[in-house]
């Protein structure tokens, strides 16, 4: 026999909360994700990417990318060339930040300006002191290929110019989410050699 009391109990076992935190501030890094130094090294030990990002000798699509269900056509297809069917479509910018935060993903990659910076900086928050970070899209595809740039982080201190309301506070040039830089950096590499030429500038 099942009780209303035993079915209420089953169906409250499938939520669970977590709570994820990080802390970057003038070279302190401290998160809460933290592995073990021996799981750390074995990982990147086995990651290619990690270890040399240019070694995609190894895998045709090595990375992997999760996108919002309305992202750009354009944005979709050179991705397709990159990551190949390693493409995930999920709704909310903050669940899709924390795929990346989770490692669930490689990449998360907007090009639109309808998140704000109260969706991303939480979980910039978390990926700066993991390594990583989250950027401005427009401003890496402009960038690229200049080396020794510094990534144009997403900044929280300051409104868009010209913008009244919300919109100061929009990620106007879309973003990227990444756990290391040389990560990112292989793969802005590959994402523009598939963008057309009028697309790098979203």
């Amino acid at each position: 026999m099942i009780t209303y009391g035993h079915k209420l109990n089953v169906l409250l076992r499938r939520w669970k909360g977590q709570c994820y935190w990080g802390l970057s501030y003038m070279g302190t890094n401290i998160h809460s994700l933290q592995p073990p130094l021996s799981a750390r090294n074995s990982r990147e030990a086995r990651s290619p990417v990690t270890a040399n990002p240019s070694s995609g000798a190894e895998s045709p699509h090595p990375f992997s990318a999760v996108i919002s269900t309305s992202e750009k056509e354009p944005i979709k297809a050179a991705l397709t060339r990159v990551c190949g069917e390693r493409i995930f479509r999920a709704a909310g910018a903050g669940y899709k930040s924390l795929c990346v935060v989770l490692g669930l993903v490689d990449i998360y990659i907007f090009s639109e300006d309808t998140t704000f910076k109260w969706d991303s900086c939480a979980a910039h928050a978390i990926l700066r002191a993991m390594g990583g970070g989250m950027v401005d899209l427009k401003e890496c595809l402009e960038r690229h290929p200049q080396a020794g740039l510094d990534l144009p982080q997403l900044v929280y201190h300051v409104g868009n110019e010209g913008a009244a309301g919300v919109d100061q506070w929009a990620n106007k040039g879309g973003l990227i989410a990444y756990r290391s830089r040389k990560q990112l950096e292989a793969f802005l590499s590959l994402l523009i050699q598939h963008l057309a030429p009028k697309d790098t500038h979203t």
